[in-house]
């Protein structure tokens, strides 16, 4: 009697394998993409009190569109400064709009791990 695996066994192992990890390594990135877009819900949720503060005070919102998170900062008249996420600053946030209206967006910076995620949001 021998012991031990024939080859059929180990195959049929490394096939069952190779199917489970074809199915977590897609689940696991979209895991942490999301965890990852944590960072500019929550600085969106701080510019949106910032903005609304900022309309208080002057009855008008204000604006950067240029993806410059230190000018968004002096625009908003110091309200507002860019919390860093895992690693710094990971994306670039911008506001656009006019009257009562703004959007917010916050874009991954390339380099960074967020490179090429997104978030908005509209009033």
């Amino acid at each position: 009697m021998k012991n031990g695996f024939t080859l059929v066994e180990l195959m049929i192992v490394i096939a069952i394998l190779g199917i489970v990890t074809a199915i977590a390594i897609p689940s696991y990135k979209g895991y942490i993409s999301s965890a990852r877009l944590t960072e500019a819900q929550n600085n969106i949720a701080a510019l949106k009190l910032a903005e609304e503060e900022f309309f208080l005070e002057n009855n008008t919102y204000f604006y950067e569109i240029n993806n410059d998170n230190d000018a968004l900062s002096t625009a908003s008249g110091g309200l507002w400064t860019a919390q860093a996420g895992e690693g710094g600053v990971n994306f670039d946030y911008k506001v656009t709009g006019s009257g009562t209206n703004y959007v917010i967006t916050a874009t991954g910076k390339s380099g960074t791990p967020a490179a090429g995620l997104s978030k908005s949001f509209t009033k």
